[in-house]
């Protein structure tokens, strides 16, 4: 199974965040036709003027590209983050394309203090925002000071940009320097800005546009433009400019993407984004990126209707939306008739069905069954993973349990693989130590209330194979004296009740998989928050734990909960590492979650002509597919 290499950074500061900018000359710039024109005209300065001293040299995946063309794809309502994903994936630094790194984005490098408390971001000077107004640390400092410490429109500092409780102090050193500072240890910052969260600052950063919106710059002319949006007041309007989805709901907010919005979501049949003149990469040519001139996305009104447009031919690269068994064998019965070629798209967790048995269970009878290590073994050895590999996933994957990928920096190959060997005597060997031999008439076990132990498993109902998986394994529990049954529910429904606990087991994908996931989103490894399903009440502990949901939990799940705050303090990948190798070693001693099959890699559609689309990428919100892959350099051939 291809997979990439989990690679560590070396030492802590991320002086280690060495420039991409590379030796090109002002004189050797180029830039698309269309561009040049604007220019020979008047209508827009030299390229030389429009780059920043030292842009960004991206290497393309495969060869220096061409000018041209437009990448059509398809939307699934307004709140699809495929927009933000493919051309909005601009930060001050960004995930490396493998997924195993930090790297430079806006900001040229970023110096780190040893401890974690302080960085500085050196951002690249004569950075110019798509409208051609200059990029500053006045920008940052008007992110900093005005949106985020203004509690009408930020009432709390989201926890990423804390020191415990204490938010980010942000100055300005001069016109491109900024120093983030923390009163404590703030370790991963960077890991952070690299997801969404690094959007929702450059968002809110182009002040020469977004004063006129707020409250203290604009105090005689606000009410006139809320009441001309029909926004309820001011920060009501403001948040509708910079927040996800409204910042692609209306045109003029300057961005540093490669394109920028000239017909927005809402009351249309299709988004249109256009390339940005001052966009800050060029390829090690010197010509400017990015290569495509125009982004369209068709809306649609459900998943069907994008399928049936990738297998006509009518994406040009996409893989969201396409994900599923079924799709996956019609994407490629139609490759040669519609001219694409399909591309892999890892999920970035590594289980299919992750079942969790809720310990925090409210009722008390189940709640001691689960919290009975022997039990969520037994059940776990009592599954024929092979027969579901053959019946559900058509042969494509392998028995798995919740653990990281292999290939990557924490795999684990015990943790991967314990339990997994079909041995049904083994369980039902395991059942009777663990104190339920007894059983009723029909051969279900009784539990320590002298009932037949019994539940029922949550299971979305917009993932059938799920359900499949789940009817599988209800006859192979059978079979050791434990009775099943298949819960079908709405999807936001189940969800719901996981949030408030109110579940007595689940299934859901899942499991980690790649490093930075199980770094960032560990609700697989450790009650870690309310998502952690087999024990939410234990998670609402860690977030809050005076919340009335919460219970404070068994020593080894508390010692995680200490190891992650400790983490999170660690400034640098390697020592975020291995303290999350500690966290894991109590996750393979506990078996919290009970694993099936790896998730087979799902497929994304690319046209025969269009080059620079790696051949794998991960795909997750985590990783912003296909945004760190770079579609600035994607092109036609």
């Amino acid at each position: 199974m291809a997979a990439f290499p989990g690679r560590a950074l070396r030492g802590a500061a991320l002086s280690l965040l060495l420039t991409l900018s590379g030796a090109v000359g002002a004189a050797e710039y180029k830039e698309a036709p269309g561009l040049a024109e604007l220019v020979k005209g008047g209508k827009l300065p030299p390229v030389a003027q429009r780059l920043p001293e030292a842009p960004l040299v991206l290497t393309p995946v495969e060869k220096a590209g061409k000018y041209g063309g437009t990448w059509r794809q398809a939307l699934m309502g307004g709140s699809d983050s495929l927009i933000e994903r493919s051309v909005g994936y601009t930060r001050l630094v960004r995930w490396n394309r493998a997924w195993t790194a930090v790297e430079p984005d806006v900001a040229e490098k970023v110096d780190v203090k040893p401890d974690g408390t302080e960085y500085v971001f050196h951002l690249r000077k004569g950075t110019r925002w798509s409208d051609g107004a200059p990029f500053t640390a006045d920008d940052l400092v008007f992110w900093y000071q005005d949106v985020l410490m203004n509690k009408e429109l930020t009432p709390s500092v989201p926890r990423w940009l804390r020191s415990g409780n204490d938010p980010v102090i942000v100055e300005k050193i001069d016109d491109v320097t900024v120093k983030f500072r923390f009163t404590g240890p703030n370790g991963m910052l960077l890991e952070n800005m690299a997801t969404t969260f690094g959007s929702d600052i450059l968002a809110a950063a182009p002040a020469h546009y977004l004063k006129q919106f707020h409250k203290k710059y604009n105090p005689d002319g606000i009410d006139k433009l809320v009441a001309d949006a029909k926004a309820a007041n001011w920060s009501a309007l403001f948040l509708n400019k910079t927040s996800f989805p409204g910042r692609w709901r209306a045109t003029g907010r300057p961005v540093l993407d490669p394109w920028q919005l000239t017909v927005p979501y809402g009351g249309t049949t299709q988004v249109v984004l256009e390339r940005n003149p001052y966009y800050f990469k060029v390829d090690p040519e010197g010509r400017q990126l990015p290569y495509i001139d125009r982004v369209t996305f068709d809306i649609m009104g459900d998943q069907q209707a994008i399928v049936l447009k990738a297998i006509n031919g009518e994406l040009d690269m996409q893989n969201q939306r396409l994900n599923g068994l079924e799709t996956r064998i019609v994407l490629a019965q139609n490759r040669e008739r519609s001219g694409y070629r399909l591309f892999k798209a890892q999920p970035a967790w590594s289980n299919a069905m992750c079942i969790s048995l809720n310990m925090t269970s409210k009722n008390p009878v189940l709640r001691e069954i689960f919290r009975n290590r022997d039990v969520r073994v037994a059940l776990s050895l009592a599954i024929n993973r092979d027969e579901l590999n053959e019946l559900i996933y058509a042969g494509q994957s392998q028995p798995y349990q919740a653990a990281p990928r292999p290939g990557t920096a924490l795999y684990d190959a015990e943790m991967a693989t314990q339990y997994t060997k079909f041995d049904p005597k083994g369980a039902n060997e395991l059942l009777d130590k663990a104190g339920f031999a007894k059983r009723d008439g029909q051969k279900f076990r009784l539990g320590p209330d002298g009932k037949r132990i019994s539940f029922a498993v949550d299971a979305a109902t917009s993932r059938r194979y799920q359900i499949d998986a789940l009817e599988l394994i209800k006859k192979y529990w059978a079979a050791v004296g434990i009775e099943m049954q298949v819960k079908t529910i709405e999807e936001s429904f189940a969800f719901a009740r996981m949030l408030a606990n109110e579940h007595d087991a689940m299934v859901w994908i899942g499991g980690g998989g790649y490093d930075f996931l199980g770094v960032l989103d560990p609700k697989w490894y450790f009650p870690y928050e309310n998502q952690a399903a087999f024990a939410s009440a234990w998670g609402i502990y860690f977030q809050n734990p005076n919340d009335p949901n919460a219970e404070e939990p068994p020593e080894p799940a508390k010692r995680q909960q200490a190891l992650y705050v400790e983490m999170q303090k660690t400034p640098g990948t390697a020592g975020q590492f291995e303290v999350m190798k500690k966290i894991l070693a109590i996750t393979r001693e506990q078996f919290y979650v009970i694993g099936t099959n790896m998730d087979a890699d799902n497929y994304g559609v690319v046209k025969n002509n269009m080059r620079n689309v790696p051949e794998l990428m991960p795909d997750t919100f985590f990783y912003m597919t296909p945004g760190p892959t770079n579609p600035e350099q994607y092109f036609y051939e």
